[in-house]
């Protein structure tokens, strides 16, 4: 064997690692993302071989990968770094967040395409989403079938929410909601070459898992998703019909739904969470909290002190544990709350700059997903999006993870689609 053929065993050999990493960190998204880590730093180890066997490939301008790719979550935490007063804490965050600015290295590889990495990464998620959904739902129809409660009650708090994902030790609803819809997206958007039976089935499974989780935004997300499929694959006829009847069907079982804990969480619920309630009951009258709103209020007033630069990296909880104290929000104080918002606490932490930077992020991306029909990468900054509005995603692994790899995804076939339209070009 020659030294050519030695080369190219080794890169095959490589490839399907890489192949099986991905599929290991998206399959384990929704069911442990302890084992979703293992599957991301084999990529990156992966990748930094093929580096040393293939070399680099230099795809568009180094702006536009830090602008358009997971990078752009990671830069800000470098120079917040610098001047933040919680060094110790900053270089912590850096470290949580690296997989944010190690991932995107892969779209130098010059051993695996785009559509390969699409192929196996929305393989892997909807598998991993799939087999959770079953599990969540099989554990809790067993979990109901023991008592003699009302049907309702199957959608009350008990088999709900938390309570639902709570099998999944460590997971949070809002995540498992972010996965479950993008599996869909993918069910939806994906081009699958699947059966229309398989198809309803995993869809079903998806939406009931969803149901079952009952996060608002997931719930909105879902809909939206749902609404541009119907709009894109159907006449406009066929779609008021269904829309016609889905508002029928809504109308006819609002009595029954009005009963359940997901309708006094998603309507009631949301209500108090966008009003100012600080220390009030909640829809489940345990104990008071204090709502979204509020703690957005604290967030922002923040960084009036300091808009331009931020306070820094790994300041965002000291910070508004200051301001909670100064307003008495005591629940917030012991849950040691952070702002809920993704775009303020980035705000918060890296100031103005850090949220254009975001803001530049989901503009030149939902136009580049536009501009080529990409549906599924359109979906993906939907998720992101209002998701980001919600939470701080990117505080735990859970959501680290999610974006780092899937936002590579799409901004490699972005690469990939320019670089065809510039061959195009030259061969005219």
């Amino acid at each position: 064997m020659n030294k050519q053929e030695t080369i190219k065993d080794k890169c095959h050999i490589l490839k399907v690692l890489t192949l099986a990493c991905i599929l290991i960190a998206t399959f384990f998204l929704p069911l442990k993302t302890s084992l979703s880590n293992f599957g991301l730093i084999g990529l990156v180890i992966t990748t930094f071989i093929a580096f040393g066997v293939s070399g680099f490939q230099k795809k568009g301008k180094l702006s536009f990968f830090i602008l358009f790719s997971p990078m752009v979550f990671f830069l800000p935490l470098l120079w917040g770094w610098v001047y933040s007063p919680l060094q110790p804490e900053a270089f912590k965050e850096i470290s949580k967040y690296v997989f944010l600015g190690l991932v995107p290295l892969f779209l130098f590889r010059k051993d695996i395409q785009a559509t390969t990495f699409r192929k196996y990464a929305s393989m892997g998620l909807l598998a991993g989403a799939v087999l959770s959904a079953s599990i969540l739902i099989a554990i809790n129809l067993y979990n109901y079938s023991k008592t003699d409660l009302q049907l309702h009650w199957l959608l009350n708090n008990d088999f709900t929410g938390i309570n639902f994902v709570e099998p999944f030790s460590g997971m949070h609803t809002i995540y498992m909601g972010i996965y479950y819809v993008m599996a869909i997206a993918i069910l939806l958007f994906g081009n699958l070459k699947l059966r229309m039976l398989w198809r309803v089935f995993i869809f079903t499974f998806l939406v009931l898992g969803i149901i079952f989780i009952a996060s608002r935004i997931s719930y909105f997300i879902t809909v939206l998703l749902i609404g541009l499929y119907l709009i894109h694959n159907l006449s406009f006829k066929i779609f008021s019909i269904i829309a016609t009847l889905t508002i029928i069907i809504g109308v006819l079982s609002f009595s029954f739904l009005e009963q359940t804990y997901i309708y006094k969480k998603t309507v009631e619920g949301t209500e108090w969470e966008l009003q100012d309630n600080i220390g009030t009951y909640n829809t489940d009258n345990t104990f008071r909290v204090d709502s979204r709103y509020s703690r957005w209020k604290v967030a922002i007033e923040a960084i009036k002190e300091k808009p331009i630069l931020g306070f820094g990296g790994g300041t965002e909880n000291e910070i508004l544990l200051e301001k909670y104290e100064a307003y008495k929000m005591q629940n917030s104080i012991n849950r040691e709350y952070n702002a809920h918002n993704q775009f303020l606490g980035t705000t918060l932490r890296f100031g103005v700059f850090g949220f254009l930077l975001m803001l530049v992020y989901f503009v030149r991306n939902s136009i580049t997903a536009f501009k080529y029909q990409n549906l599924l990468f359109l979906s993906f900054l939907t998720i992101l999006f209002w998701s980001f509005m919600i939470e701080n995603v990117l505080d735990r692994n859970m959501g680290i993870n999610f974006v780092a790899l899937f936002g590579t995804l799409f901004y490699a076939e972005f690469l990939a689609k320019e670089s065809k339209l510039e061959n195009d070009e030259l061969a005219q």
